[in-house]
């Protein structure tokens, strides 16, 4: 870095270091700290110029450092842009936040695509979104068999959810398990859920 570099001075120099490692610990909310440090020191510009050649050379971390300056900046044309190179470059988080923007965007089919790669690389928060995709579509089979993959790997909003499945099947007793397991994880949604169940008498099957 120049001495001529806006980043040179201020706040800059410890942005430069502490921004890539958050993006290598995949730590979003360090990151969004920084990106918002350098916004009100009107860096932002300053700071995608630092980066967007490593970037263009495929380097993950300088890419996932875009697309958090792209978010500080409203910017969703850009942050989509910099997660799907991301998610070329196989990350399996950026694959996940480009299904969601792809969803949101009602690009149903594309968003699909990127949750089943995030979740076949193991990310559960993918496996739960990948199995709700599945269920508001209507196929269950698949839906059970994703927030089933992704409870056992402990995420929480996929035991509630799936507590939720079954007892929509009328599987009582497997929804008293997934709810309850949900409730122990802190998930105030199947508190209620396993409260409204526990009040109809339990589980019967």
């Amino acid at each position: 870095m120049s001495v001529d570099d806006p980043l040179s001075k201020g706040i800059g120099p410890a942005a430069m270091i502490a921004l890539p490692r958050a993006a290598a610990e995949n730590d979003a909310d360090v990151a969004s700290q920084w990106c918002a440090r350098l916004a009100r020191f009107g860096l932002l510009g300053a700071a995608e110029a630092h980066f967007c050649p490593a970037a263009d050379r495929g380097e993950l971390v300088a890419v996932r450092c875009l697309v958090w300056l792209a978010r500080e900046q409203g910017d969703t044309g850009g942050a989509q842009r910099w997660l799907t190179r991301a998610a070329e470059l196989d990350d399996p988080w950026a694959m996940n936040d480009l299904a969601i923007l792809l969803s949101r965007g009602g690009d149903r089919a594309e968003a699909m695509r990127w949750y089943r790669r995030a979740a076949d690389a193991g990310v559960t928060i993918a496996m739960n979104n990948l199995a709700i995709q599945h269920a508001v579509q209507g196929q269950l089979d698949d839906a059970e068999r994703w927030f089933t993959s992704a409870a056992h790997a402990g995420n929480v909003d996929a035991m509630a959810n799936l507590g939720r499945l079954k007892w929509d099947a009328g599987e009582l007793q497997q929804a008293e398990t997934w709810l309850t397991a949900a409730a122990g994880g802190g998930h105030e949604g199947a508190r209620d859920r396993l409260t409204e169940l526990r009040a109809l008498g339990g589980a019967r099957d």
